[in-house]
């Protein structure tokens, strides 16, 4: 076996142990040996709160909805009857929740003539929804069980039955969310329409199957406003779509090619720069020289993050310097080589973009990272490990994920409950869609 075989088996080595590592980081935790139960030196970890954590109790509750006096005429401890009534008493506020039940109203219609048009013409009582058996109320409640809990529809028809008492077909759980979304679609597409004059936006995506068939779910969150859109694509064209292939503000994204298609300022998550060079950390564990080299970049990326914190906090002494210095300190970082062709390549594509990982440092309302997305995707997730995704052939249950999803996480985002905002949007569409653009608020 010669030299080249040598080096050929020793890469190959390397990236399975790379692999092996990437797989157990997915699946495991940290192996961290349990202490020996013999040693008193090392004695188990006590579960529960860290030390020095001051607890917390519930509050006194400011009224009494009812007021019962517990009185005895029997000792609890002896049986005896001869009691006498001290000068003391005691108060225990017991909170509880009061199961409601079906409440059936019958709205009357009155008819009238209308001389003016001519007509015989009827109003809609308050509350009322029009050829609709069951109320806003209880179809808000099955939305917000659905997109915000992630329950399955059978189990909110289950849940429905046994604590209300109200009773409907499973077909009804997506009827439900379709009427909802045809209240909130002018909104969900003015909100659309507006990511293209936000200042930056953060972009993410994840998987999604619709009837078994490999989709992607977008994620896009301005300011105030966060939409949701299911396309077949993972390509730079979905971005298009929505923000344009010139964007005038700031993409906040990961290193995905598809965001190269956009012609716009634009911050790469550092997070996600930071495991790219934990990867390759992983990759020369025995290559000691090079190993040291990526740790040394590995601190330049978090200087940076560090100075990006502290700008939303207060603007640092002596800033343009500091700023100057780390963004010398990264490019002289991007600018070496280790001798792997895989690795000055990636080493290489960072330094051609080297403005994509500091424009954090242009202004406090940039992020130098994309958690924002990544949190706002993770509800998504879950819920397609419960649900599977859609299984819509018409493309309906795909819609109403995105327009409800986008309109509750945007109710979130205004600290708005979204409970109350889904009845508000079935009731009052106006008034959900004036309460839905305020003006915006911080990315952090």
């Amino acid at each position: 076996m010669n030299a080249s075989d040598n080096n050929r088996l020793r890469e190959e080595n390397r990236l399975l142990k790379l692999q092996i590592e990437e797989f157990r980081q997915k699946f495991f935790k940290k192996n961290t040996p349990p202490p020996e139960d013999d040693d008193p030196s090392h004695p188990p970890k006590k579960r529960g709160a860290p030390v020095g954590h001051v607890g917390t109790t519930r509050k006194t509750p400011n009224h009494a909805d009812e007021h019962v006096d517990v009185r005895l005429t029997q000792c609890p401890e002896c049986g005896g009857t001869d009691l006498s009534a001290c000068q003391r008493y005691e108060d225990h506020y017991q909170e509880d929740i009061v199961l409601p039940q079906v409440r059936v109203t019958r709205f009357r219609h009155h008819f009238y003539y209308c001389r003016t048009c001519q007509d015989v013409v009827y109003g809609v009582g308050q509350g009322e929804l029009p050829n609709s058996y069951i109320g806003p109320v209880a179809k808000s409640v099955a939305a917000f069980l659905r997109y915000q809990m992630k329950i399955p529809y059978r189990k909110v028809r289950q849940l429905f039955h046994e604590l209300f008492h109200l009773s409907f077909v499973p077909s009804s759980g997506p009827g439900f969310d379709q009427q909802i979304r045809n209240r909130g679609s002018p909104l969900y597409k003015k909100l659309r329409q507006n990511l293209v004059n936000q200042p930056f936006v953060h972009v993410d995506e994840t998987g999604w199957r619709n009837e078994g068939v490999n989709h992607w779910l977008w994620c896009f969150i301005a300011q105030n406003s966060v939409i949701y859109h299911i396309d077949r694509s993972r390509g730079g064209k979905v971005v298009a779509t929505l923000l344009g292939k010139q964007y005038a503000g700031v993409l906040i994204s990961d290193f995905l090619a598809a965001y190269n298609q956009i012609q716009a300022r634009k911050q790469r998550c550092l997070v996600h720069l930071l495991r790219l060079i934990k990867k390759w950390q992983v990759f020369f564990a025995g290559d000691r020289k090079r190993s040291q080299q990526f740790a040394h970049l590995k601190k330049q990326v978090k200087s940076i993050m560090a100075l990006s914190q502290q700008m939303a906090e207060k603007r640092p002494k002596r800033f343009i310097d500091r700023k100057a210095d780390l963004i010398a300190r990264l490019r002289r970082a991007l600018q070496v080589t280790v001798g792997h062709p895989r690795a000055d390549k990636f080493l290489r594509k960072l330094s051609g973009r080297i403005n994509e990982l500091v424009t954090c440092l242009d202004d406090p309302q940039i992020c130098a990272h994309n958690n924002l997305a990544e949190r706002l995707l993770r509800d998504n997730v879950i819920m397609r490990k419960i649900t599977f995704g859609n299984r819509s052939l018409d493309g309906n249950g795909q819609r109403n994920h995105e327009v409800l999803m986008s309109l509750i996480q945007t109710a979130r985002r205004l600290n708005l409950n979204p409970l109350t905002f889904l009845h508000l949007l079935l009731t009052q569409p106006a008034a959900a869609a004036a309460v839905l653009l305020p003006a915006p608020a911080s990315c952090r």
